[in-house]
């Protein structure tokens, strides 16, 4: 592990892995060029030099054991009840700050690296940290994000009545958009989330900053599929 660059802030990096994936069994720990999936994280949180402890939230005992090979802790077994494919990331997070700070371990800030995102690297957790940093909002949280083509803002859905409607608020009845709504279209990549420990409460609010990272970076294994594809990408980058 590098030496943090100092910041006043003690930073938790917490990289969630539980072992239910249903779409694609044990994602988190399959072969990715070499190592399990996870590993991607874990390796690039520790080399980051902005964070100071790694702790892999996992309810298996042998991704904690594969975790540890790579550098990290797992002072604890995620409970069930927060481990199945309905549970929600924000309870977990919230366990283990709960649970680190009975032993003592108290941290200002959350850095949620989500295993399935590996080309996300160093310097992306680097500079999202840094950036927080900078931050003046007392409320504030932050959530990486890559440019999408505007024409997403189209995206319709239908209402309880069956009845066409668009997604984005902005759009008015004749697809017509107010001149407050023609900013650039952002996708959330699920690879960075920096909250205040203090404030662990959602991943996105009325305080939530983007980190700006770029498509081909933000790839979020589900499937097989697109698991394939990361790989690509990530042969294209080196």
């Amino acid at each position: 592990m590098s030496t943090k660059i100092r910041t006043e802030a003690r930073v938790l990096a917490i990289v969630p892995a539980r072992s239910g994936s249903l779409q694609l069994p044990d994602k988190n720990i399959r072969p990715f060029h070499g190592k399990p999936l996870m590993a991607w994280s874990i390796e690039a949180a520790l080399t980051s030099g902005v964070v100071d402890s790694v702790v892999v939230s996992t309810d298996s005992p042998d991704y904690a054991a594969i975790a540890c090979q790579y550098g990290a802790e797992v002072p604890f077994l995620r409970p069930k009840d927060l481990s199945g494919s309905d549970a929600g990331l924000m309870a977990a997070l919230q366990y283990t700050v709960q649970q680190l700070a009975l032993l003592g371990r108290h941290f200002d800030w959350v850095l949620c690296l989500q295993p399935t995102s590996p080309l996300r690297t160093a310097s992306h957790i680097k500079d999202a940290v840094q950036q927080f940093a900078a931050l003046e909002d007392p409320n504030k949280s932050m959530a990486s994000v890559y440019p999408v083509d505007a024409k997403y803002r189209w995206l319709l859905r239908t209402s309880e009545e069956g009845r066409l409607q668009f997604l984005d608020n902005g759009l008015n009845q004749q697809g017509v958009y107010a001149r407050q709504h023609n900013g650039a279209v952002y996708m959330p990549n699920g690879a960075i989330f920096i909250m205040q420990t203090n404030k662990l409460v959602a991943q996105y609010t009325e305080n939530t900053y983007p980190f700006l990272m770029d498509e081909a970076s933000s790839a979020d294994i589900d499937t097989l599929d697109e698991f394939i594809q990361a790989e690509s990408l990530w042969l294209r980058a080196q």
